[in-house]
């Protein structure tokens, strides 16, 4: 970081929810441990075309003016009392809400996210903004999970799913970060499965040593993480190979966890283990965008 240069703002997108507010909540505690500046954000999805992107001050219809003010005083009101450490604004912006998110992710460091907003159904699936702003996003997301029915008396780990390709080093970076601003240990999850047979060779299958095969997977993970442990030595680090589909495995590991990190790779959508993990996971869920090509 430059000398004198502000660091990345943490975005928060509000509408009103009390998912939103949940999220305004866990996104100051996010910019505290970050020495960050907090943006909080709300779209008026509003069909005037001129004046997209222009801050508070603009002078929408008052209806939507006043809707668009309520919805921050109550953010703000969530977030009281606000630690003088760190510098909170407030901005209201013209347009769709997955496109002002994805506007404000390029120059955040961060953006948190409900998993619901207004009008969503809880225990029902990921919102639809949430979804696009994951796809799209230039920066780290994190989406708070909806009401899951999980209680826990004392959440630990942070959790990072490793695929064992290239994009490892994006998430671990995240989670390594993470898991160190905590004071948490890292538990790195990677997921395998046996590859499905062609129907004239599944006789093979039982002839397969698979416990030579869990040593190798075991032994990509280790050297996966060797340079981090040495670059992170005050981390914990913990390792776990799972003989599963990845997206269950890692809503299972979310169970207890802090936060639980993916990478996803820019596609109109999450792929399989990015969409399974935010739908159905147990805790925070950060999500990581990769620069490389392939589905997850």
């Amino acid at each position: 970081m430059a000398q004198g240069r502000s660091p990345r703002p943490v975005v928060v997108g509000v509408d009103g929810s009390d998912a939103a507010l949940a999220a305004a909540r866990f996104a100051l505690d996010e910019a505290w441990r970050r020495s960050a500046p907090l943006l909080v954000v709300t779209a008026v999805p509003w069909p005037y075309d001129g004046l997209v992107g222009e801050p508070l001050d603009i002078e929408l219809p008052g209806l939507l003016r006043t809707s668009a003010q309520s919805v921050l005083q109550a953010a703000m009101k969530a977030l009281a009392p606000i630690d003088d450490d760190v510098p909170v604004r407030t901005r209201v912006v013209d347009g769709d809400p997955v496109t002002v998110l994805r506007d404000a992710s390029e120059d955040a460091q961060l953006v948190v996210l409900g998993s619901r907003g207004v009008g969503g159904v809880a225990g029902l699936l990921l919102g639809s903004t949430a979804s696009r702003v994951v796809a799209h996003a230039g920066c780290p997301v994190i989406v708070l999970p909806g009401d899951c029915g999980v209680q826990v008396s004392e959440r630990r780990s942070v959790v990072v799913g490793i695929e064992g390709r290239q994009g490892d080093d994006d998430v671990l970076a995240f989670a390594f970060a993470e898991a160190a601003a905590r004071g948490a240990d890292l538990l790195a999850v990677h997921v395998w499965q046996e590859v499905v047979l062609d129907a004239s060779l599944r006789t093979v299958g039982p002839l397969i040593d698979w416990s030579g095969v869990v040593t190798d997977e075991e032994r990509g993970l280790a050297e996966v993480l060797a340079g981090w442990r040495a670059k992170e030595p005050d981390v914990v680090v913990r390792e776990a190979v799972i003989r599963d589909r990845t997206a269950p495995a890692l809503v299972a590991a979310s169970m207890t966890a802090q936060l639980l990190v993916v990478g996803h790779r820019a596609r109109h959508a999450p792929g399989s283990t990015t969409h399974g993990v935010l739908n159905r996971g147990r805790c925070p869920i950060a999500v990581v965008p990769l620069a490389t090509g392939g589905a997850r």
